[in-house]
């Protein structure tokens, strides 16, 4: 009998252990690293779906969620070894009201052609959510405007 309370106990439990978090003090700067993180991971090629990059545990500030149907089809253009070769160029607000911005960056990676060097310049556009419910459902935000080249982490290839 002891067992079954304790079980019943834990299922109260059960839906904040799988709640994420967006913490007070993130930069905007930082949450769009992480969304570009999550581009980086291949959350827009369908042959990414069940990929290990894009397991959630990565992703403790977002939700990611794939629906293939929903993506465009295009070719990846090159591999990027590691986030550090990732830099946020600026970050401009687009409606205060609803908390929208555009995220310029910059992107070091190797092109899949010839394996050369290169710098690709882009840009994602997000929002954020600013109050705690959705915050512990879906994170600090979504995307809503996916960068328009596909790099993907080497390590996800």
């Amino acid at each position: 009998m002891f067992r079954l309370k304790i079980f019943f106990m834990s299922l109260l439990f059960l839906p904040s252990a799988f709640s994420l978090e967006c913490p007070s003090g993130k930069k905007v700067e930082e949450i769009a690293l992480d969304m570009i993180k999550a581009e980086l991971s291949g959350v827009q090629l369908e042959e990414m779906e069940n990929s290990k990059c894009l397991e959630q545990k990565h992703f403790p500030h977002l939700l990611i969620v794939k629906d293939p149907s929903n993506e465009v089809s295009k070719p990846t253009l090159g591999y990027v070894s590691d986030i550090k070769d990732i830099k946020i160029k600026k970050v401009e607000t687009i409606d205060p009201t609803v908390h929208s911005y555009k995220a310029y960056f910059e992107a070091k990676y190797s092109k899949i052609k010839d394996g050369k060097p290169a710098v690709l310049t882009d840009s994602i556009t997000f929002f954020l959510y600013k109050d705690a419910p959705n915050q512990s459902i879906y994170g600090c935000g979504g995307v809503t405007q996916h960068a328009s080249k596909i790099l993907l982490f080497k390590k996800c290839k």
